[in-house]
């Protein structure tokens, strides 16, 4: 692990790649929430947004919480600060940010009549998929589309103080001493 700008924006990269991971299952799955939700699609494609984006967080969470785990180590030599992870954050949110721009471009590259203006937006829906709930939760304009952008370097960061600091949230939580608890006992009573 090196401190080159280059492997820095990789490392950063890895955030855009966590956030179009998340769009893609978002994509995929969305047509079982159109069959399930037939009469609310709003209500179900929100909810379901609300879903996609926790799986995006953790995707992000633990990544930038592995990258400054291997980045504090005393044998790379990097002594990198704690808020790093915002700046991966914000630099991994550029090339989202740049493709929602296209929706600007296209007005100004490309004559789009009225009647498909609904469907403009709605690309712009299913791009910012895993943030939609927080988008609606903002506003119905399309200015939320771009703001809630604004999570994801705060999920990185939030991820790499937690590297940084080796904060756990499973063993503060103790989520898993409850489930080996659980087992243990299991185990005396077969025997």
């Amino acid at each position: 692990m090196d401190n080159k700008i280059s492997s820095q924006i990789k490392r950063a990269l890895r955030v855009t790649g966590d956030y179009f991971v998340s769009l893609i299952i978002f994509a995929v799955f969305s047509s079982v929430v159109f069959g399930i939700a037939k009469e609310n699609i709003e209500k179900g494609i929100y909810i379901f947004s609300i879903v996609i984006f926790l799986i995006m967080f953790s995707l992000i969470y633990t990544n930038m919480s592995d990258i400054a785990f291997r980045e504090k180590r005393p044998q790379y030599n990097l002594n990198p600060p704690p808020y790093k992870g915002f700046l991966y954050g914000l630099i991994g949110t550029v090339p989202i940010f740049i493709i929602q721009l296209l929706y600007y471009f296209a007005d100004v590259v490309l004559f789009i009549p009225k009647e498909y203006l609904t469907i403009k937006r709605r690309v712009l829906q299913a791009f910012t998929g895993p943030l939609y709930w927080l988008a609606k939760l903002i506003s119905h304009d399309t200015w939320a589309y771009h703001v809630v952008l604004l999570v994801i370097p705060v999920i990185a960061g939030l991820g790499y103080l937690a590297g940084h600091y080796e904060f756990y949230i499973t063993k503060k939580l103790k989520i898993f001493n409850k489930i080996k608890g659980k087992n243990e006992k299991k185990q005396k009573i077969k025997k």
